[in-house]
């Protein structure tokens, strides 16, 4: 099941900062002009957590009932093939929203994980809180917008990249579309988000 976390634990493309704090209202001010009684209402909804490297946030087959935000950190989205091998889907850094959305807007299991690369600070917001926010503040439709079209993009992007890239072009778009992920992610991940093997990887970066 989909980690629980206690109240007591409160207290569109990356921005490419490398082991930077990306605040959950900043990011929602750069969407939203956002008045002093949104921004509480989000502080209020929006719980806090820090949590250590190699923390599962979401196990596969559970249903999502929370959308994470990354303040501080990496977390990466992986699944497991037919031959059961461990392949990346997606990197979240810092100033990322993260969950399975289909398992979140459908609330049915996911054949995906998340788990965090790094010791990280998360926020997150469960669905019931997610709608409270939504019920008070009509305008906050463009954040939920924002992160779906997100989500949405991501998956386009990987895609495009798998179909029509060669190996040394998918690195390439990593590179340029989330460079730190390349000094921060184990190589295996990076390998297998790519869709190359670590062999493979190797070679390419010697040649830069």
């Amino acid at each position: 099941m989909e980690k629980e976390f206690s109240r007591d634990e409160r207290a569109y493309e990356n921005f490419g900062l490398y082991l930077f704090t990306m605040k959950l209202e900043e990011t929602i001010s750069s969407i939203l002009p956002a008045s002093d009684a949104v921004l509480e209402a989000i502080g209020l909804e929006f719980h806090s957590v820090t949590l250590p490297r190699n923390e599962l946030i979401f196990p596969m087959g559970s249903v999502a009932k929370h959308i994470f935000y990354i303040e501080k950190g990496l977390a990466r989205m992986f699944y497991y093939n037919d031959a059961g091998k461990d392949i990346t889907y997606e990197f979240f850094p810092e100033g990322n929203f993260a969950t399975p959305s289909e398992s979140f807007l459908e609330q049915k299991p996911s054949p995906y994980s998340i788990e965090l690369l790094e010791d990280s600070d998360l926020r997150y917001v469960s669905q019931d809180g997610l709608n409270r926010l939504l019920d008070d503040f009509p305008e906050l439709e463009k954040i939920k917008s924002h992160i779906l079209a997100h989500f949405l993009f991501q998956a386009n992007r990987r895609i495009v990249a798998l179909q029509f890239q060669n190996a040394p072009q998918r690195y390439e778009t990593l590179e340029n579309t989330q460079g730190n992920i390349i000094q921060r992610a184990p190589l295996g991940h990076i390998a297998s988000y790519l869709g190359i093997t670590q062999e493979t990887l190797s070679r390419i970066r010697g040649r830069k």
